[in-house]
């Protein structure tokens, strides 16, 4: 909960401030509102809680958020990946920014950078197109 900044809709994650976009804003003050009227009183400060980490300070472990994720059909690498790909071309296709932010090995940050160019490129051949 610390991490949220929902005035400004920004998120820390690992330290690096991220933009909430709107589908993620709406979601997680839906899921606030459910929380708080599920748990009024916990003293949990992670944002997502379950009936048994409610009672003390822990998160929820990985293994009960990949195994709800799943049963939507939702990959926590997929999203992972996902959130990777989207990153890289908004901040130019930098792998440095990649390896800090995602903790990436060097070699991997490369290749979502690699793709993040090619992509960076054609945007900018369309728009020379257009004109």
């Amino acid at each position: 909960m610390d991490d949220l900044d929902l005035p400004n809709r920004r998120i820390a994650i690992a330290g690096h401030g991220q933009r909430l976009g709107e589908l993620t804003y709406q979601t997680l003050l839906a899921w606030l509102d459910q929380r708080r009227a599920t748990w009024p009183k916990t003293l949990n400060r992670h944002v997502l809680i379950t009936t048994k980490t409610a009672l003390g300070t822990g998160p929820v472990s990985p293994e009960y958020l990949k195994r709800h994720l799943l049963h939507q059909g939702v990959y926590l690498e997929r999203i992972r990946g996902d959130r990777v790909l989207h990153e890289a071309p908004t901040v130019g296709a930098d792998s440095l920014h990649l390896v800090l932010v995602f903790n990436l090995p060097h070699t991997t940050a490369s290749h979502y950078a690699a793709i993040a160019q090619n992509l960076l490129d054609d945007q900018i051949e369309q728009t020379a197109g257009d004109e």
